[in-house]
């Protein structure tokens, strides 16, 4: 995991389409999606279907703007089909751990597999060399692989990574990769519910930044800078997006101060049980489908709300109780071997705020430009501010523990705006 996890950080402001082509040979994915064990005479579609599906381009034809194209029946016009499938996965054949002797596998440790150096075919038996088709959009001009006649050993090794490279190259140039893409980052960076016009913008960035090695960058600031992002448009009633429990949690945990318990200056970050009881287990989704859909309605309404595909009457009220347990308890007391340090926050300043202003004014001031970025409502804060002065004055901790705890807990706080 911590050489797929460097994937996604090295590339998270370059390039898609190297990102593409780095995911692709990564070990860890070829492992999840099967395509290290995918061969010619035993292919196997799992990375052949989600490469298209999950990662770029979707089931159905989009406009730029990620609206669905229909037929003249007003239908959705599907992306491909089960042969073209077919054909991604026969591409897909033959590529292994890189556990040759040598410069190609540098990290390879012998006795142990190698999720570090990116896949390679060393087998030339086992990858496919029959023609195949790909993608076939508008403009396409790489739709056909010809077949490699006759190659053997090198030369077929030579014709597989000119095939995968043709291949990654027919998926990048497919137009719905832009709205795709701009889509599921609006949504994990701002908003889940983002207007046509939102995702054309940033699909537009994305398209014009093609061969930018920082293409990423620019498009990841046009999300955050775009008009829909900032200003007026933060008051829309379906702005906005649920905090999933892993954001939750550790936003929690960085608005104060997270340590070791007791007199440990560091957590030991064994805390993934908590997320786990609210559906969310940290690299460990049920499904290839992630922890939730990404079209997910939030049931009653017509609002995009993916989150809410693991909100539950369980873990409504397991959030809460994260809440109870981080801010009124020891996040886990110290345990060898797995907790040597335990984890815990410090409230000694929301304490002190909490002990030199009775009236409960000056903490929850401070506590609205912490965690709330100065939104919370003067309903809000009277509410909250009637329970904080209803607990003994002589007792401060227990003030700033339950502003802390009601602000957490509302709905103002785990809608993220």
């Amino acid at each position: 995991m911590i050489a797929y996890h460097k994937v996604l950080s090295r590339n998270a402001f370059g390039n898609w389409r190297t990102l593409m082509q780095e995911m692709t040979l990564n070990p860890g994915m070829g492992n999840y999606l099967d395509m290290r064990v995918s061969t010619r005479t035993n292919p196997n579609e799992n990375y052949g279907r989600e490469v298209l599906q999950l990662f770029n381009v979707g089931l159905f034809m989009l406009n730029q703007d990620g609206t669905l194209q229909l037929d003249g029946q007003g239908n959705p016009i599907p992306t491909y089909d089960q042969e073209t499938v077919n054909n991604f996965t026969k591409v897909l054949t033959g590529w292994q751990l890189c556990e040759v002797t040598g410069a190609q596998c540098p990290n390879r440790t012998v006795g142990a597999p190698n999720y570090k150096d990116p896949m390679i075919v060393s087998n030339a038996n086992n990858h496919d060399i029959t023609a195949k088709t790909l993608l076939d959009y508008p403009g396409v001009t790489n739709k056909n692989v010809a077949a490699c006649t006759g190659c053997t050993g090198t030369a077929t090794i030579t014709y597989a990574n000119n095939s995968l490279n043709q291949a990654l190259d027919n998926i990048y140039n497919h137009p719905n990769v832009g709205p795709f893409v701009s889509k599921l980052l609006i949504q994990h960076l701002v908003t889940s519910d983002p207007s046509p016009a939102y995702v054309g913008r940033v699909a537009a960035v994305f398209n014009a930044n093609r061969a930018n090695p920082s293409q990423m960058k620019e498009v990841v600031r046009a999300i955050l800078l775009d008009p829909e992002a900032r200003g007026n448009a933060k008051t829309e009633p379906n702005y906005g997006k649920l905090r999933e429990p892993v954001q939750l949690m550790t936003n929690i945990l960085r608005h104060f101060n997270v340590a070791g318990a007791g007199a440990n200056p560091q957590s030991d970050g064994n805390i993934n049980s908590y997320a786990s009881n609210l559906a969310q287990s940290v690299f460990n989704s049920p499904t290839v489908f992630n922890y939730y859909p990404p079209d997910y309605v939030v049931p009653g309404t017509t609002v995009l709300g993916p989150e809410f595909g693991i909100y539950t009457t369980g873990t409504a009220i397991g959030r809460v109780n994260l809440a109870n347990t981080f801010i009124f308890g020891t996040i886990r007391n110290v345990a060898l071997p797995d907790s040597p340090l335990g984890t815990s926050i410090n409230l000694s300043e929301w304490q002190a705020l909490a002990a030199a202003d009775p009236t409960g004014n000056q903490l929850l001031d401070a506590l609205n430009r912490k965690m709330m970025y100065g939104t919370m409502s003067a309903q809000m804060k009277e509410t909250i501010r009637t329970a904080v002065t209803a607990v003994a004055a002589n007792d401060p901790l227990r003030r700033a523990r339950t502003a802390i705890y009601l602000i957490a807990t509302s709905s103002q706080y785990q809608v993220q705006r």
